[in-house]
């Protein structure tokens, strides 16, 4: 990503920022690792969600599908899938008041497996670790910057990772501004993200746009050189 780009980026995240909180941060990283339940000596591992959350975030899916507790379905309404490489909320979607990638889409229903996963732990009447909410917007960043690889172009590339960026600060923020607990639905996060995501796609058309207009030399015998 060049400079004038990462500028813009920035910007973009920056306003996100500014909607969704007047001030602060998260105060750990969302991948910290899920080692100690607060305040105590005992391992996550002795908490079955933890068990769940670790292997959603750490292992392979059907591991993550196998950690998964006996009674989530009955909880929940609904059985996690495997599909490809994640474990994930069949009915799930990115949650966006605009398109995002759709190369997003198998990250998003990941990420909405790992919340329902803290929300059977919070209606089960079990503590919610903030360490575990980090640690599956940790992955679902991950997983979007992972997916625009599939992308060859440059341009539609750095798009991607743009959108990627700006919706994984969103992410952060609004687990933020719910202090890592439980998700809940807010009214000011769609509001916030659909002004994001707009200007991601103002940006991707930008970057579309001037990569078309590149100089294309041709080389005979050897084909277009961008």
């Amino acid at each position: 990503m060049n400079r004038n780009t990462s500028r813009i980026v920035m910007c973009i995240a920056a306003a996100t920022v500014a909607v969704t909180a007047t001030t602060g941060a998260a105060s750990y990283s969302p991948t910290a690792p899920l080692t100690r339940a607060p305040h105590t000596q005992a391992p996550h591992t002795q908490a079955p969600v933890a068990v769940a959350v670790h292997a959603l975030v750490t292992r392979s899916a059907d591991a993550a599908t196998r950690a998964i507790p006996a009674d989530f379905a009955s909880v929940m309404g609904y059985r996690p899938m495997t599909t490809g490489d994640m474990a994930e909320n069949p009915h799930g979607d990115c949650s966006s008041p605009v398109p995002l990638p759709s190369e997003f889409e198998a990250a998003c229903k990941q990420h909405d497996l790992g919340y329902d996963l803290i929300r059977y732990a919070a209606r089960t009447g079990n503590a919610v670790d903030p360490q575990w909410r980090r640690a599956i917007d940790g992955q679902l960043e991950r997983r979007m910057h992972a997916a625009c690889t599939e992308r060859r172009e440059d341009g539609p590339r750095r798009a991607c990772e743009a959108a990627a960026s700006v919706a994984a600060a969103a992410v952060d923020m609004n687990s933020w501004r719910q202090s890592f607990g439980a998700p809940v639905a807010e009214p000011a996060l769609p509001i916030a993200l659909g002004g994001a995501v707009f200007a991601v796609m103002m940006l991707s058309i930008s970057l579309t746009v001037r990569y078309l207009r590149r100089p294309r030399v041709t080389v005979a015998g050897i084909g277009e050189l961008a």
